[in-house]
């Protein structure tokens, strides 16, 4: 029984313990599996996990660490002694106190920021020490006998001042003292002052005296020490004497001009509305004057003073004087001339409109010189009939009719002189209305037309036109108003139109259009893509008829005029040209390069044009270096056409559109040897080149040789620009073979020179060998073997290459690259758990405040209850 009762207890206590072992949720283990089972593969540790329970243990463990940390913060418990040597058991006692005494000094003398000043900085005030100015502690004495350049004048010892002044009734005096008056006492102070002030200057011009006596003497034993030297040199006052580099630059530092700030910049928009305004002030100006309303400068405001009462009492007489006009031959009175001031304010309209109302206001002027001139007519046989009737009158009344003629004689002397200064102010206004009527507009509406833009210009000389175009853009700036962007676009297209046509009229102004390529290339700036829609649009006309020309006669077109002449060569300075493709550049020079292969040289003048073509094209390719073979084509065969011929021998090698028979092929052969000649080299013009009517003053050896020349210096130009392309001798070998068959001895010595170079550099290239093209020589690879590679022991550990020092380093930077992560990935962790707790705060405060408004507004709401309660008792009470 007993053992019974024992074997029962026993396994009563084992299910106890078996019960304790805490059950895993299976929902909460995570397994990692693997894609492959490999054979012999060691099974990872890590191959199941239970997240969940890591992840509380961890917030288990912050709260318990970081969170009190965090609560802790900023809070100290306990008494850290940092006295210097407490510590230390070195050091007696004698000894930890001087350590401290010094230290405590040290901070008194150190600086201990960089915003705090010690005693050594000096400070000034205009560039005077605050420690040299007189601060006027004491005050001044009452007596002015003492001179003024005295430092002392006027100081009152410290003691007078305490007894004297406040303070001094503290004190008890004496009986003496008291007994005196204060006459008595101010004397006895005067004296005192006086004695203190001369024993000063007693001192003074004795401690003077004194240092006379010592510099005269220094300068005895100065000489001698001097001349006890070996070199012995002029003695010299060292005040006098010459400063060295040192002191020269420093007192150029000090007196150098430093650098002052400025406003700033103005932007873009700022500008054109400043410049709009003037130009509006200018017009409106301009418009008064046309009508003649002239703005009297000569009066200048009453000047009034701070101290005026204007209590109303005026001394000046009050100038009620108004210039007299008139208005369909009646005067006008001074509220009349003020009403039309003001219309004339308020007037904005049209030039055309001002100079319609100039026109009668001229007529009305010249009206106005013929009603006075009437007027001095009738009045003066007024005069000569008053004369004739006082004759006739009685000689009882001759006392009163002499007195009425004087009065008479009076009235028209004021009157005469009255209307000369009507008739003098009048001329002067018509002059000036005349001067207001020629002068340029300073404002200007946008043309809405070509026709409109060319009226605008018409009539104008060069400058006046460059004005009115500058205008015309400062008054529609696109920052001005909402429509001018569209304007200013209107006026880019129809200026380049006009640049055109001003080189196709009957006599160009090239000076004009060289100065509209300003207005150009700035409003290019402002609109680039509308400009090189313009000019793509004016070459694409002259292109299409170009081709068209071509096709009608049988492939051989005609060299442009040369209004497409200058539109090219004005294209490189709008738009850059070393771009590798160009929606303006590009076409330009495909349509040249159309030019110079299909136009043949019929002419000297041909000639020039195709020569000015390839100077463009230079221009053009100078930055980018691109090769354009028309050029070189071209080029070689005006060497042909001026090389001479041999007979009865065909030249093959002659480029398109030259031909090697005809009667062109000796165009600019010379007729004659100009090696005689010594003229230097003029550049051909190409304004009197294509104007020319005549081309029988072109057909002259000059020309001819003025054309070889240029061509020389071209291919010159263009062999320097392609000497790094690899083909450069298949390019130049053709041209040195013409140069050597040009008839050199008949050319000026500059031209020979000029040939002579330009053979140097491709005689140079020739000797040089070039290796044939060969194809890359790479080392053949072998073939990819799959044969499996078997190792003799292996122990299931992948084995990697390099020394042990090598394979430990690798080891320690895996290491490094794996605590960085997790340590990171920690640190990350505790950011986002305080992250957490500081908005469970957050949202604990705010709970709790606006639990406590509640209460807050529950407390108010029964307040009010009972107050109205017992205003409603009381009403009844009532």
């Amino acid at each position: 029984m007993g053992k019974a009762k024992r074997q029962g207890l026993v396994d009563k206590v084992t299910r106890d313990k078996k019960n304790t072992t805490k059950k895993v949720n299976p929902f909460e283990i995570k397994v990692n599996k693997q894609k492959h089972s490999v054979l012999g593969k060691k099974v990872p540790k890590h191959d199941k996990g239970t997240p969940g329970i890591s992840r509380s243990k961890a917030i288990k463990k912050r709260k318990e660490t970081l969170l009190n940390e965090y609560k802790k913060q900023g809070k100290v418990n306990k008494f850290i002694d940092r006295r210097f040597g407490e510590n230390d058991t070195d050091l007696s006692l004698e000894d930890k106190m001087l350590k401290r005494f010094a230290i405590e000094r040290q901070k008194i003398h150190e600086k201990p920021g960089i915003f705090k000043l010690n005693d050594e900085d000096q400070l000034t005030h205009y560039g005077q020490s605050l420690s040299a100015i007189e601060k006027f502690e004491t005050p001044q004495d009452i007596s002015d006998n003492e001179p003024e350049d005295d430092e002392d004048q006027g100081r009152i010892g410290a003691q007078q001042v305490s007894e004297e002044h406040f303070g001094g009734f503290m004190k008890k005096k004496s009986d003496e003292e008291t007994a005196k008056s204060w006459k008595e006492r101010m004397e006895e102070m005067i004296a005192k002052s006086k004695k203190e002030k001369y024993e000063r200057q007693h001192e003074k011009e004795e401690t003077l005296q004194l240092t006379e006596k010592v510099d005269d003497e220094w300068k005895t034993v100065r000489a001698v020490l001097m001349s006890s030297s070996k070199k012995t040199k002029q003695v010299e006052d060292p005040i006098m004497s010459k400063s060295d580099d040192y002191d020269v630059i420093v007192k150029e530092l000090q007196f150098e001009v430093k650098g002052q700030a400025t406003d700033r910049l103005k932007t873009e928009e700022e500008l054109a509305t400043e410049e709009k305004t003037r130009l509006d002030k200018l017009e409106e100006d301009r418009l008064k004057r046309m009508k003649g309303l002239i703005d009297d400068k000569s009066k200048k405001s009453v000047h009034f003073s701070a101290d005026d009462l204007n209590d109303g009492f005026s001394l000046d007489t009050m100038d009620t004087r108004f210039h007299v006009s008139y208005k369909d031959g009646k005067m006008l009175t001074k509220e009349d001339t003020d009403d039309d001031k003001e219309d004339i304010d308020d007037v904005e309209g049209d030039p055309d409109d001002v100079e319609e109302d100039t026109d009668d206001n001229e007529e009305d002027l010249d009206d106005n010189e013929e009603d006075l001139d009437d007027a001095e007519e009738d009045e003066i046989g007024e005069g000569s009939d008053g004369e004739s009737d006082n004759h006739s009158d009685l000689e009882s009344d001759n006392e009163t009719d002499t007195d009425k003629h004087t009065e008479e004689e009076s009235t028209k002397i004021n009157k005469t002189d009255t209307k000369e200064d009507i008739l003098k102010d009048l001329k002067e206004r018509k002059k000036i209305m005349d001067a207001a009527r020629k002068e340029l507009p300073y404002t200007f509406k946008a043309p809405e037309t070509y026709e409109d833009f060319e009226a605008l210009l018409d009539g104008h000389t060069d400058e006046d036109q460059l004005v009115i175009v500058e205008r015309l853009q400062k008054c529609h700036h696109p920052s001005l108003a909402e429509g001018n962007k569209d304007k200013l676009q209107l006026i880019l297209t129809y200026l380049v139109e006009y640049y055109c046509d001003l080189a196709i009229a009957d006599i160009p102004t090239l000076s004009l259009m060289e100065k509209l390529t300003v207005h150009l290339y700035s409003m290019c700036q402002m609109f680039p893509v509308h400009a090189g829609k313009v000019i793509v649009d004016q070459m694409v006309e002259r292109q299409a008829a170009f081709s068209g020309y071509a096709d009608r006669k049988g492939g051989r077109g005609i060299f442009p005029t040369l209004d497409t002449l200058l539109l090219l060569k004005l294209i490189p300075l709008l738009f850059p040209t070393s771009d590798f493709r160009h929606p303006v550049v590009t076409p330009a020079m495909t349509f040249m390069g159309q030019v110079l292969s299909q136009c043949p040289v019929q002419n000297l003048r041909d000639g020039a044009t195709g020569l000015f073509i390839c100077n463009i094209l230079y221009e053009y390719v100078n930055q980018s270096t691109r090769y354009i073979p028309e050029v070189i084509t071209f080029l070689r065969g005006l060497l042909f056409i001026s090389s001479t011929k041999e007979p009865n021998k065909i030249e093959i090698s002659v480029p398109p559109p030259f031909k090697p028979v005809g009667k062109n092929i000796s165009l600019l052969e010379l007729s004659k040897s100009c090696a005689k000649k010594t003229q230097p080299f003029e550049p051909l013009k190409i304004k009197e080149v294509l104007l020319c009517q005549d081309l029988r003053k072109l057909n002259t050896d000059a020309f001819r040789v003025s054309m070889v020349c240029m061509t020389v210096r071209l291919l010159a130009d263009y062999s320097d620009l392609y000497k790094g392309i690899p083909s450069y001798m298949e390019i130049f070998q053709p041209v040195a073979y013409m140069v050597n068959k040009l008839p050199v001895k008949n050319y000026p010595a500059h031209l020979q020179n000029l040939c002579q170079k330009l053979l140097e550099p491709i005689g140079s290239r020739s000797e040089v060998s070039r290796s044939f093209l060969v194809k890359n020589f790479k080392k053949p690879q072998p073939l990819k073997q799959y044969e499996p590679k078997v190792a003799e022991s292996f122990d299931g550990k992948k084995k990697r290459g390099g020394s042990r020092d090598f394979q430990e380093k690798q080891r320690l930077i895996h290491q490094h690259k794996k605590e960085l992560k997790g340590a990171m990935r920690e640190i990350r962790k505790d950011t986002q758990f305080l992250a957490r707790q500081k908005l469970q705060e957050t949202i604990e405060k705010d709970t709790e405040r606006k639990r406590k408004v509640k209460d807050i507004y529950a407390m108010l709401g029964n307040q009010e209850g009972d107050w109205n309660t017992m205003q409603r008792k009381k009403n009844k009470l009532k």
